[in-house]
């Protein structure tokens, strides 16, 4: 209850400051400058680094803006043992068996790698 209360007056004295800072400027110098758009932008380009995608049994994700190396994260839903196959330029493929409702990562290191295909496969070798 206590909080409610410092939360509520610390929003009423924002607000306060507010007013009375936009009724003593003159409205033809007034401009808005939309300073949280930039910060939403900012985030909204990270998010959409991020690659995100399924397969029967698998479902994966990795970044899409690595310059030395980039990482695949995956998991297994299945019960069942599966294999799953990443093509990778500029660095060498894997294929890596998982079992069921396991998950791990891979990391791939080499110059501007970029992830080409993940497949899920009945086995590796």
């Amino acid at each position: 209850m206590r909080m409610r209360n410092k939360a509520t007056f610390a929003v009423a004295s924002m607000a306060a400051t507010m007013f009375a800072c936009s009724t003593a400027a003159p409205a033809s110098s007034a401009t808005v400058i939309p300073t949280t758009n930039t910060a939403t932008t900012a985030g909204t380009q990270t998010a959409l680094d991020v690659v995100r995608g399924k397969t029967r049994c698998f479902s994966y994700s990795y970044g899409d803006n690595g310059t030395t190396s980039v990482t695949v994260y995956f998991h297994n839903r299945c019960k069942h043992s599966r294999g799953i196959k990443i093509r990778v330029a500029q660095a060498p493929d894997a294929c890596i068996w998982v079992r069921g409702g396991d998950f791990d990562k891979k990391k791939f290191k080499g110059a501007r790698p970029t992830v080409q295909s993940i497949k899920e496969v009945s086995h590796c070798g």
